[in-house]
Formats: structure tokens, C-alpha cells, sequence
């Protein structure tokens, strides 16, 4: 399974976008919690977050599992189990059954600033190739496009 493929809104990635899209997205929200602000206005922000956080845990990354957590407490608990499953796959059992039943909130932080920089940078320059079919709103947005354009058109 590809980390891509594991991600909640893979197929609003595949698809055109459109209001249909969009709407069976923002099903997948969990309004209640804090950080869903980011799941609901920026799917682009959220989904290189989701891709780059797992790519460190799958890394051995450890520090990085609260980072997951929070981005899978942004969707329901039917999607969040979704996910898991589709991880299943991607990460030890350990760290799957660490997202299923730990709280985000039981973990204390580790600051790296390093990471922090490259999730930043990833943000930016659209690693991942995701694509936005509609209007962009943000900078990091408008970079992402124009970087996944440029290697769309000269990285066939």
C-alpha cells in the first residue's frame, strides 16, 4: 500500500473537486476537535502534513507519532479506523494500536526544528504531487501548483 493510498482524502485527490467532492470530504470531519480547522479549510496543508509526519513514523520516527494523531483525530472515528487499517500495511503493530488507543493529549511534545522546517518546506514545494483543481487561495498553494506544474510538464 502507498502512503498516498492510505490517506483519507485520497479520493478527493483523484477526483475533479467539485461540490460533490467537497461535500463527501467535509463528511469525513470530526468538528469536535480543535485541529479539524485544518482538515476543513486546508485539505492541501492537512495532506502533506498527513504524507510527511507518516513518512518519519514509518522512519522510525517516534517523536513524530503525537503529529499523526492529531492529524487522525481531524476525521471520524469510522475514517480514523479506515486509515488504520489501510496503515496496517505501513507501521509496526505497536505504533497502530499507539494511534488507536493513546490520546494525543497523554503524549508529551518533543520540539525538532528540523523537522518542523522540512514539513514546512514540503508545504511549499509539493513533494507529493497533489494536485488543486480548483482556485488556490494561500502562497504555499500557489508554489505547490506551480512546482507540481513545472514537473508535470518536464518529468513525464
Amino acid at each position: 500500500m502507498k502512503i498516498a493510498k492510505s490517506s483519507p482524502l485520497y479520493e478527493y485527490w483523484t477526483s475533479s473537486q467539485g461540490e460533490k467532492e467537497e461535500q463527501k470530504r467535509l463528511l469525513k470531519l470530526n468538528s469536535i476537535e480543535p485541529a479539524s480547522n485544518l482538515f476543513r479549510n486546508e485539505p492541501y496543508k492537512w495532506e502533506n502534513l498527513y504524507q510527511s509526519v507518516l513518512r518519519k513514523v514509518i522512519n522510525g520516527d517516534h517523536s513524530s507519532i503525537k503529529a499523526l494523531m492529531v492529524l487522525l483525530s481531524t476525521i471520524t472515528k469510522t475514517e480514523k479506523e479506515k486509515t488504520l487499517l489501510a496503515l496496517e500495511d505501513l507501521l509496526d503493530k505497536s505504533v497502530i494500536y499507539r494511534l488507536r488507543n493513546e490520546k494525543y493529549q497523554d503524549i508529551k511534545s518533543s520540539k525538532n526544528p528540523i523537522t518542523a522546517l522540512t514539513i514546512l518546506l514540503s508545504i511549499f514545494v509539493n513533494p507529493y504531487g497533489l494536485e488543486i483543481k480548483k482556485e488556490t487561495k494561500h502562497i504555499y498553494e500557489k508554489t505547490g501548483m506551480l512546482l507540481y506544474q513545472f514537473r508535470k510538464l518536464f518529468f513525464r
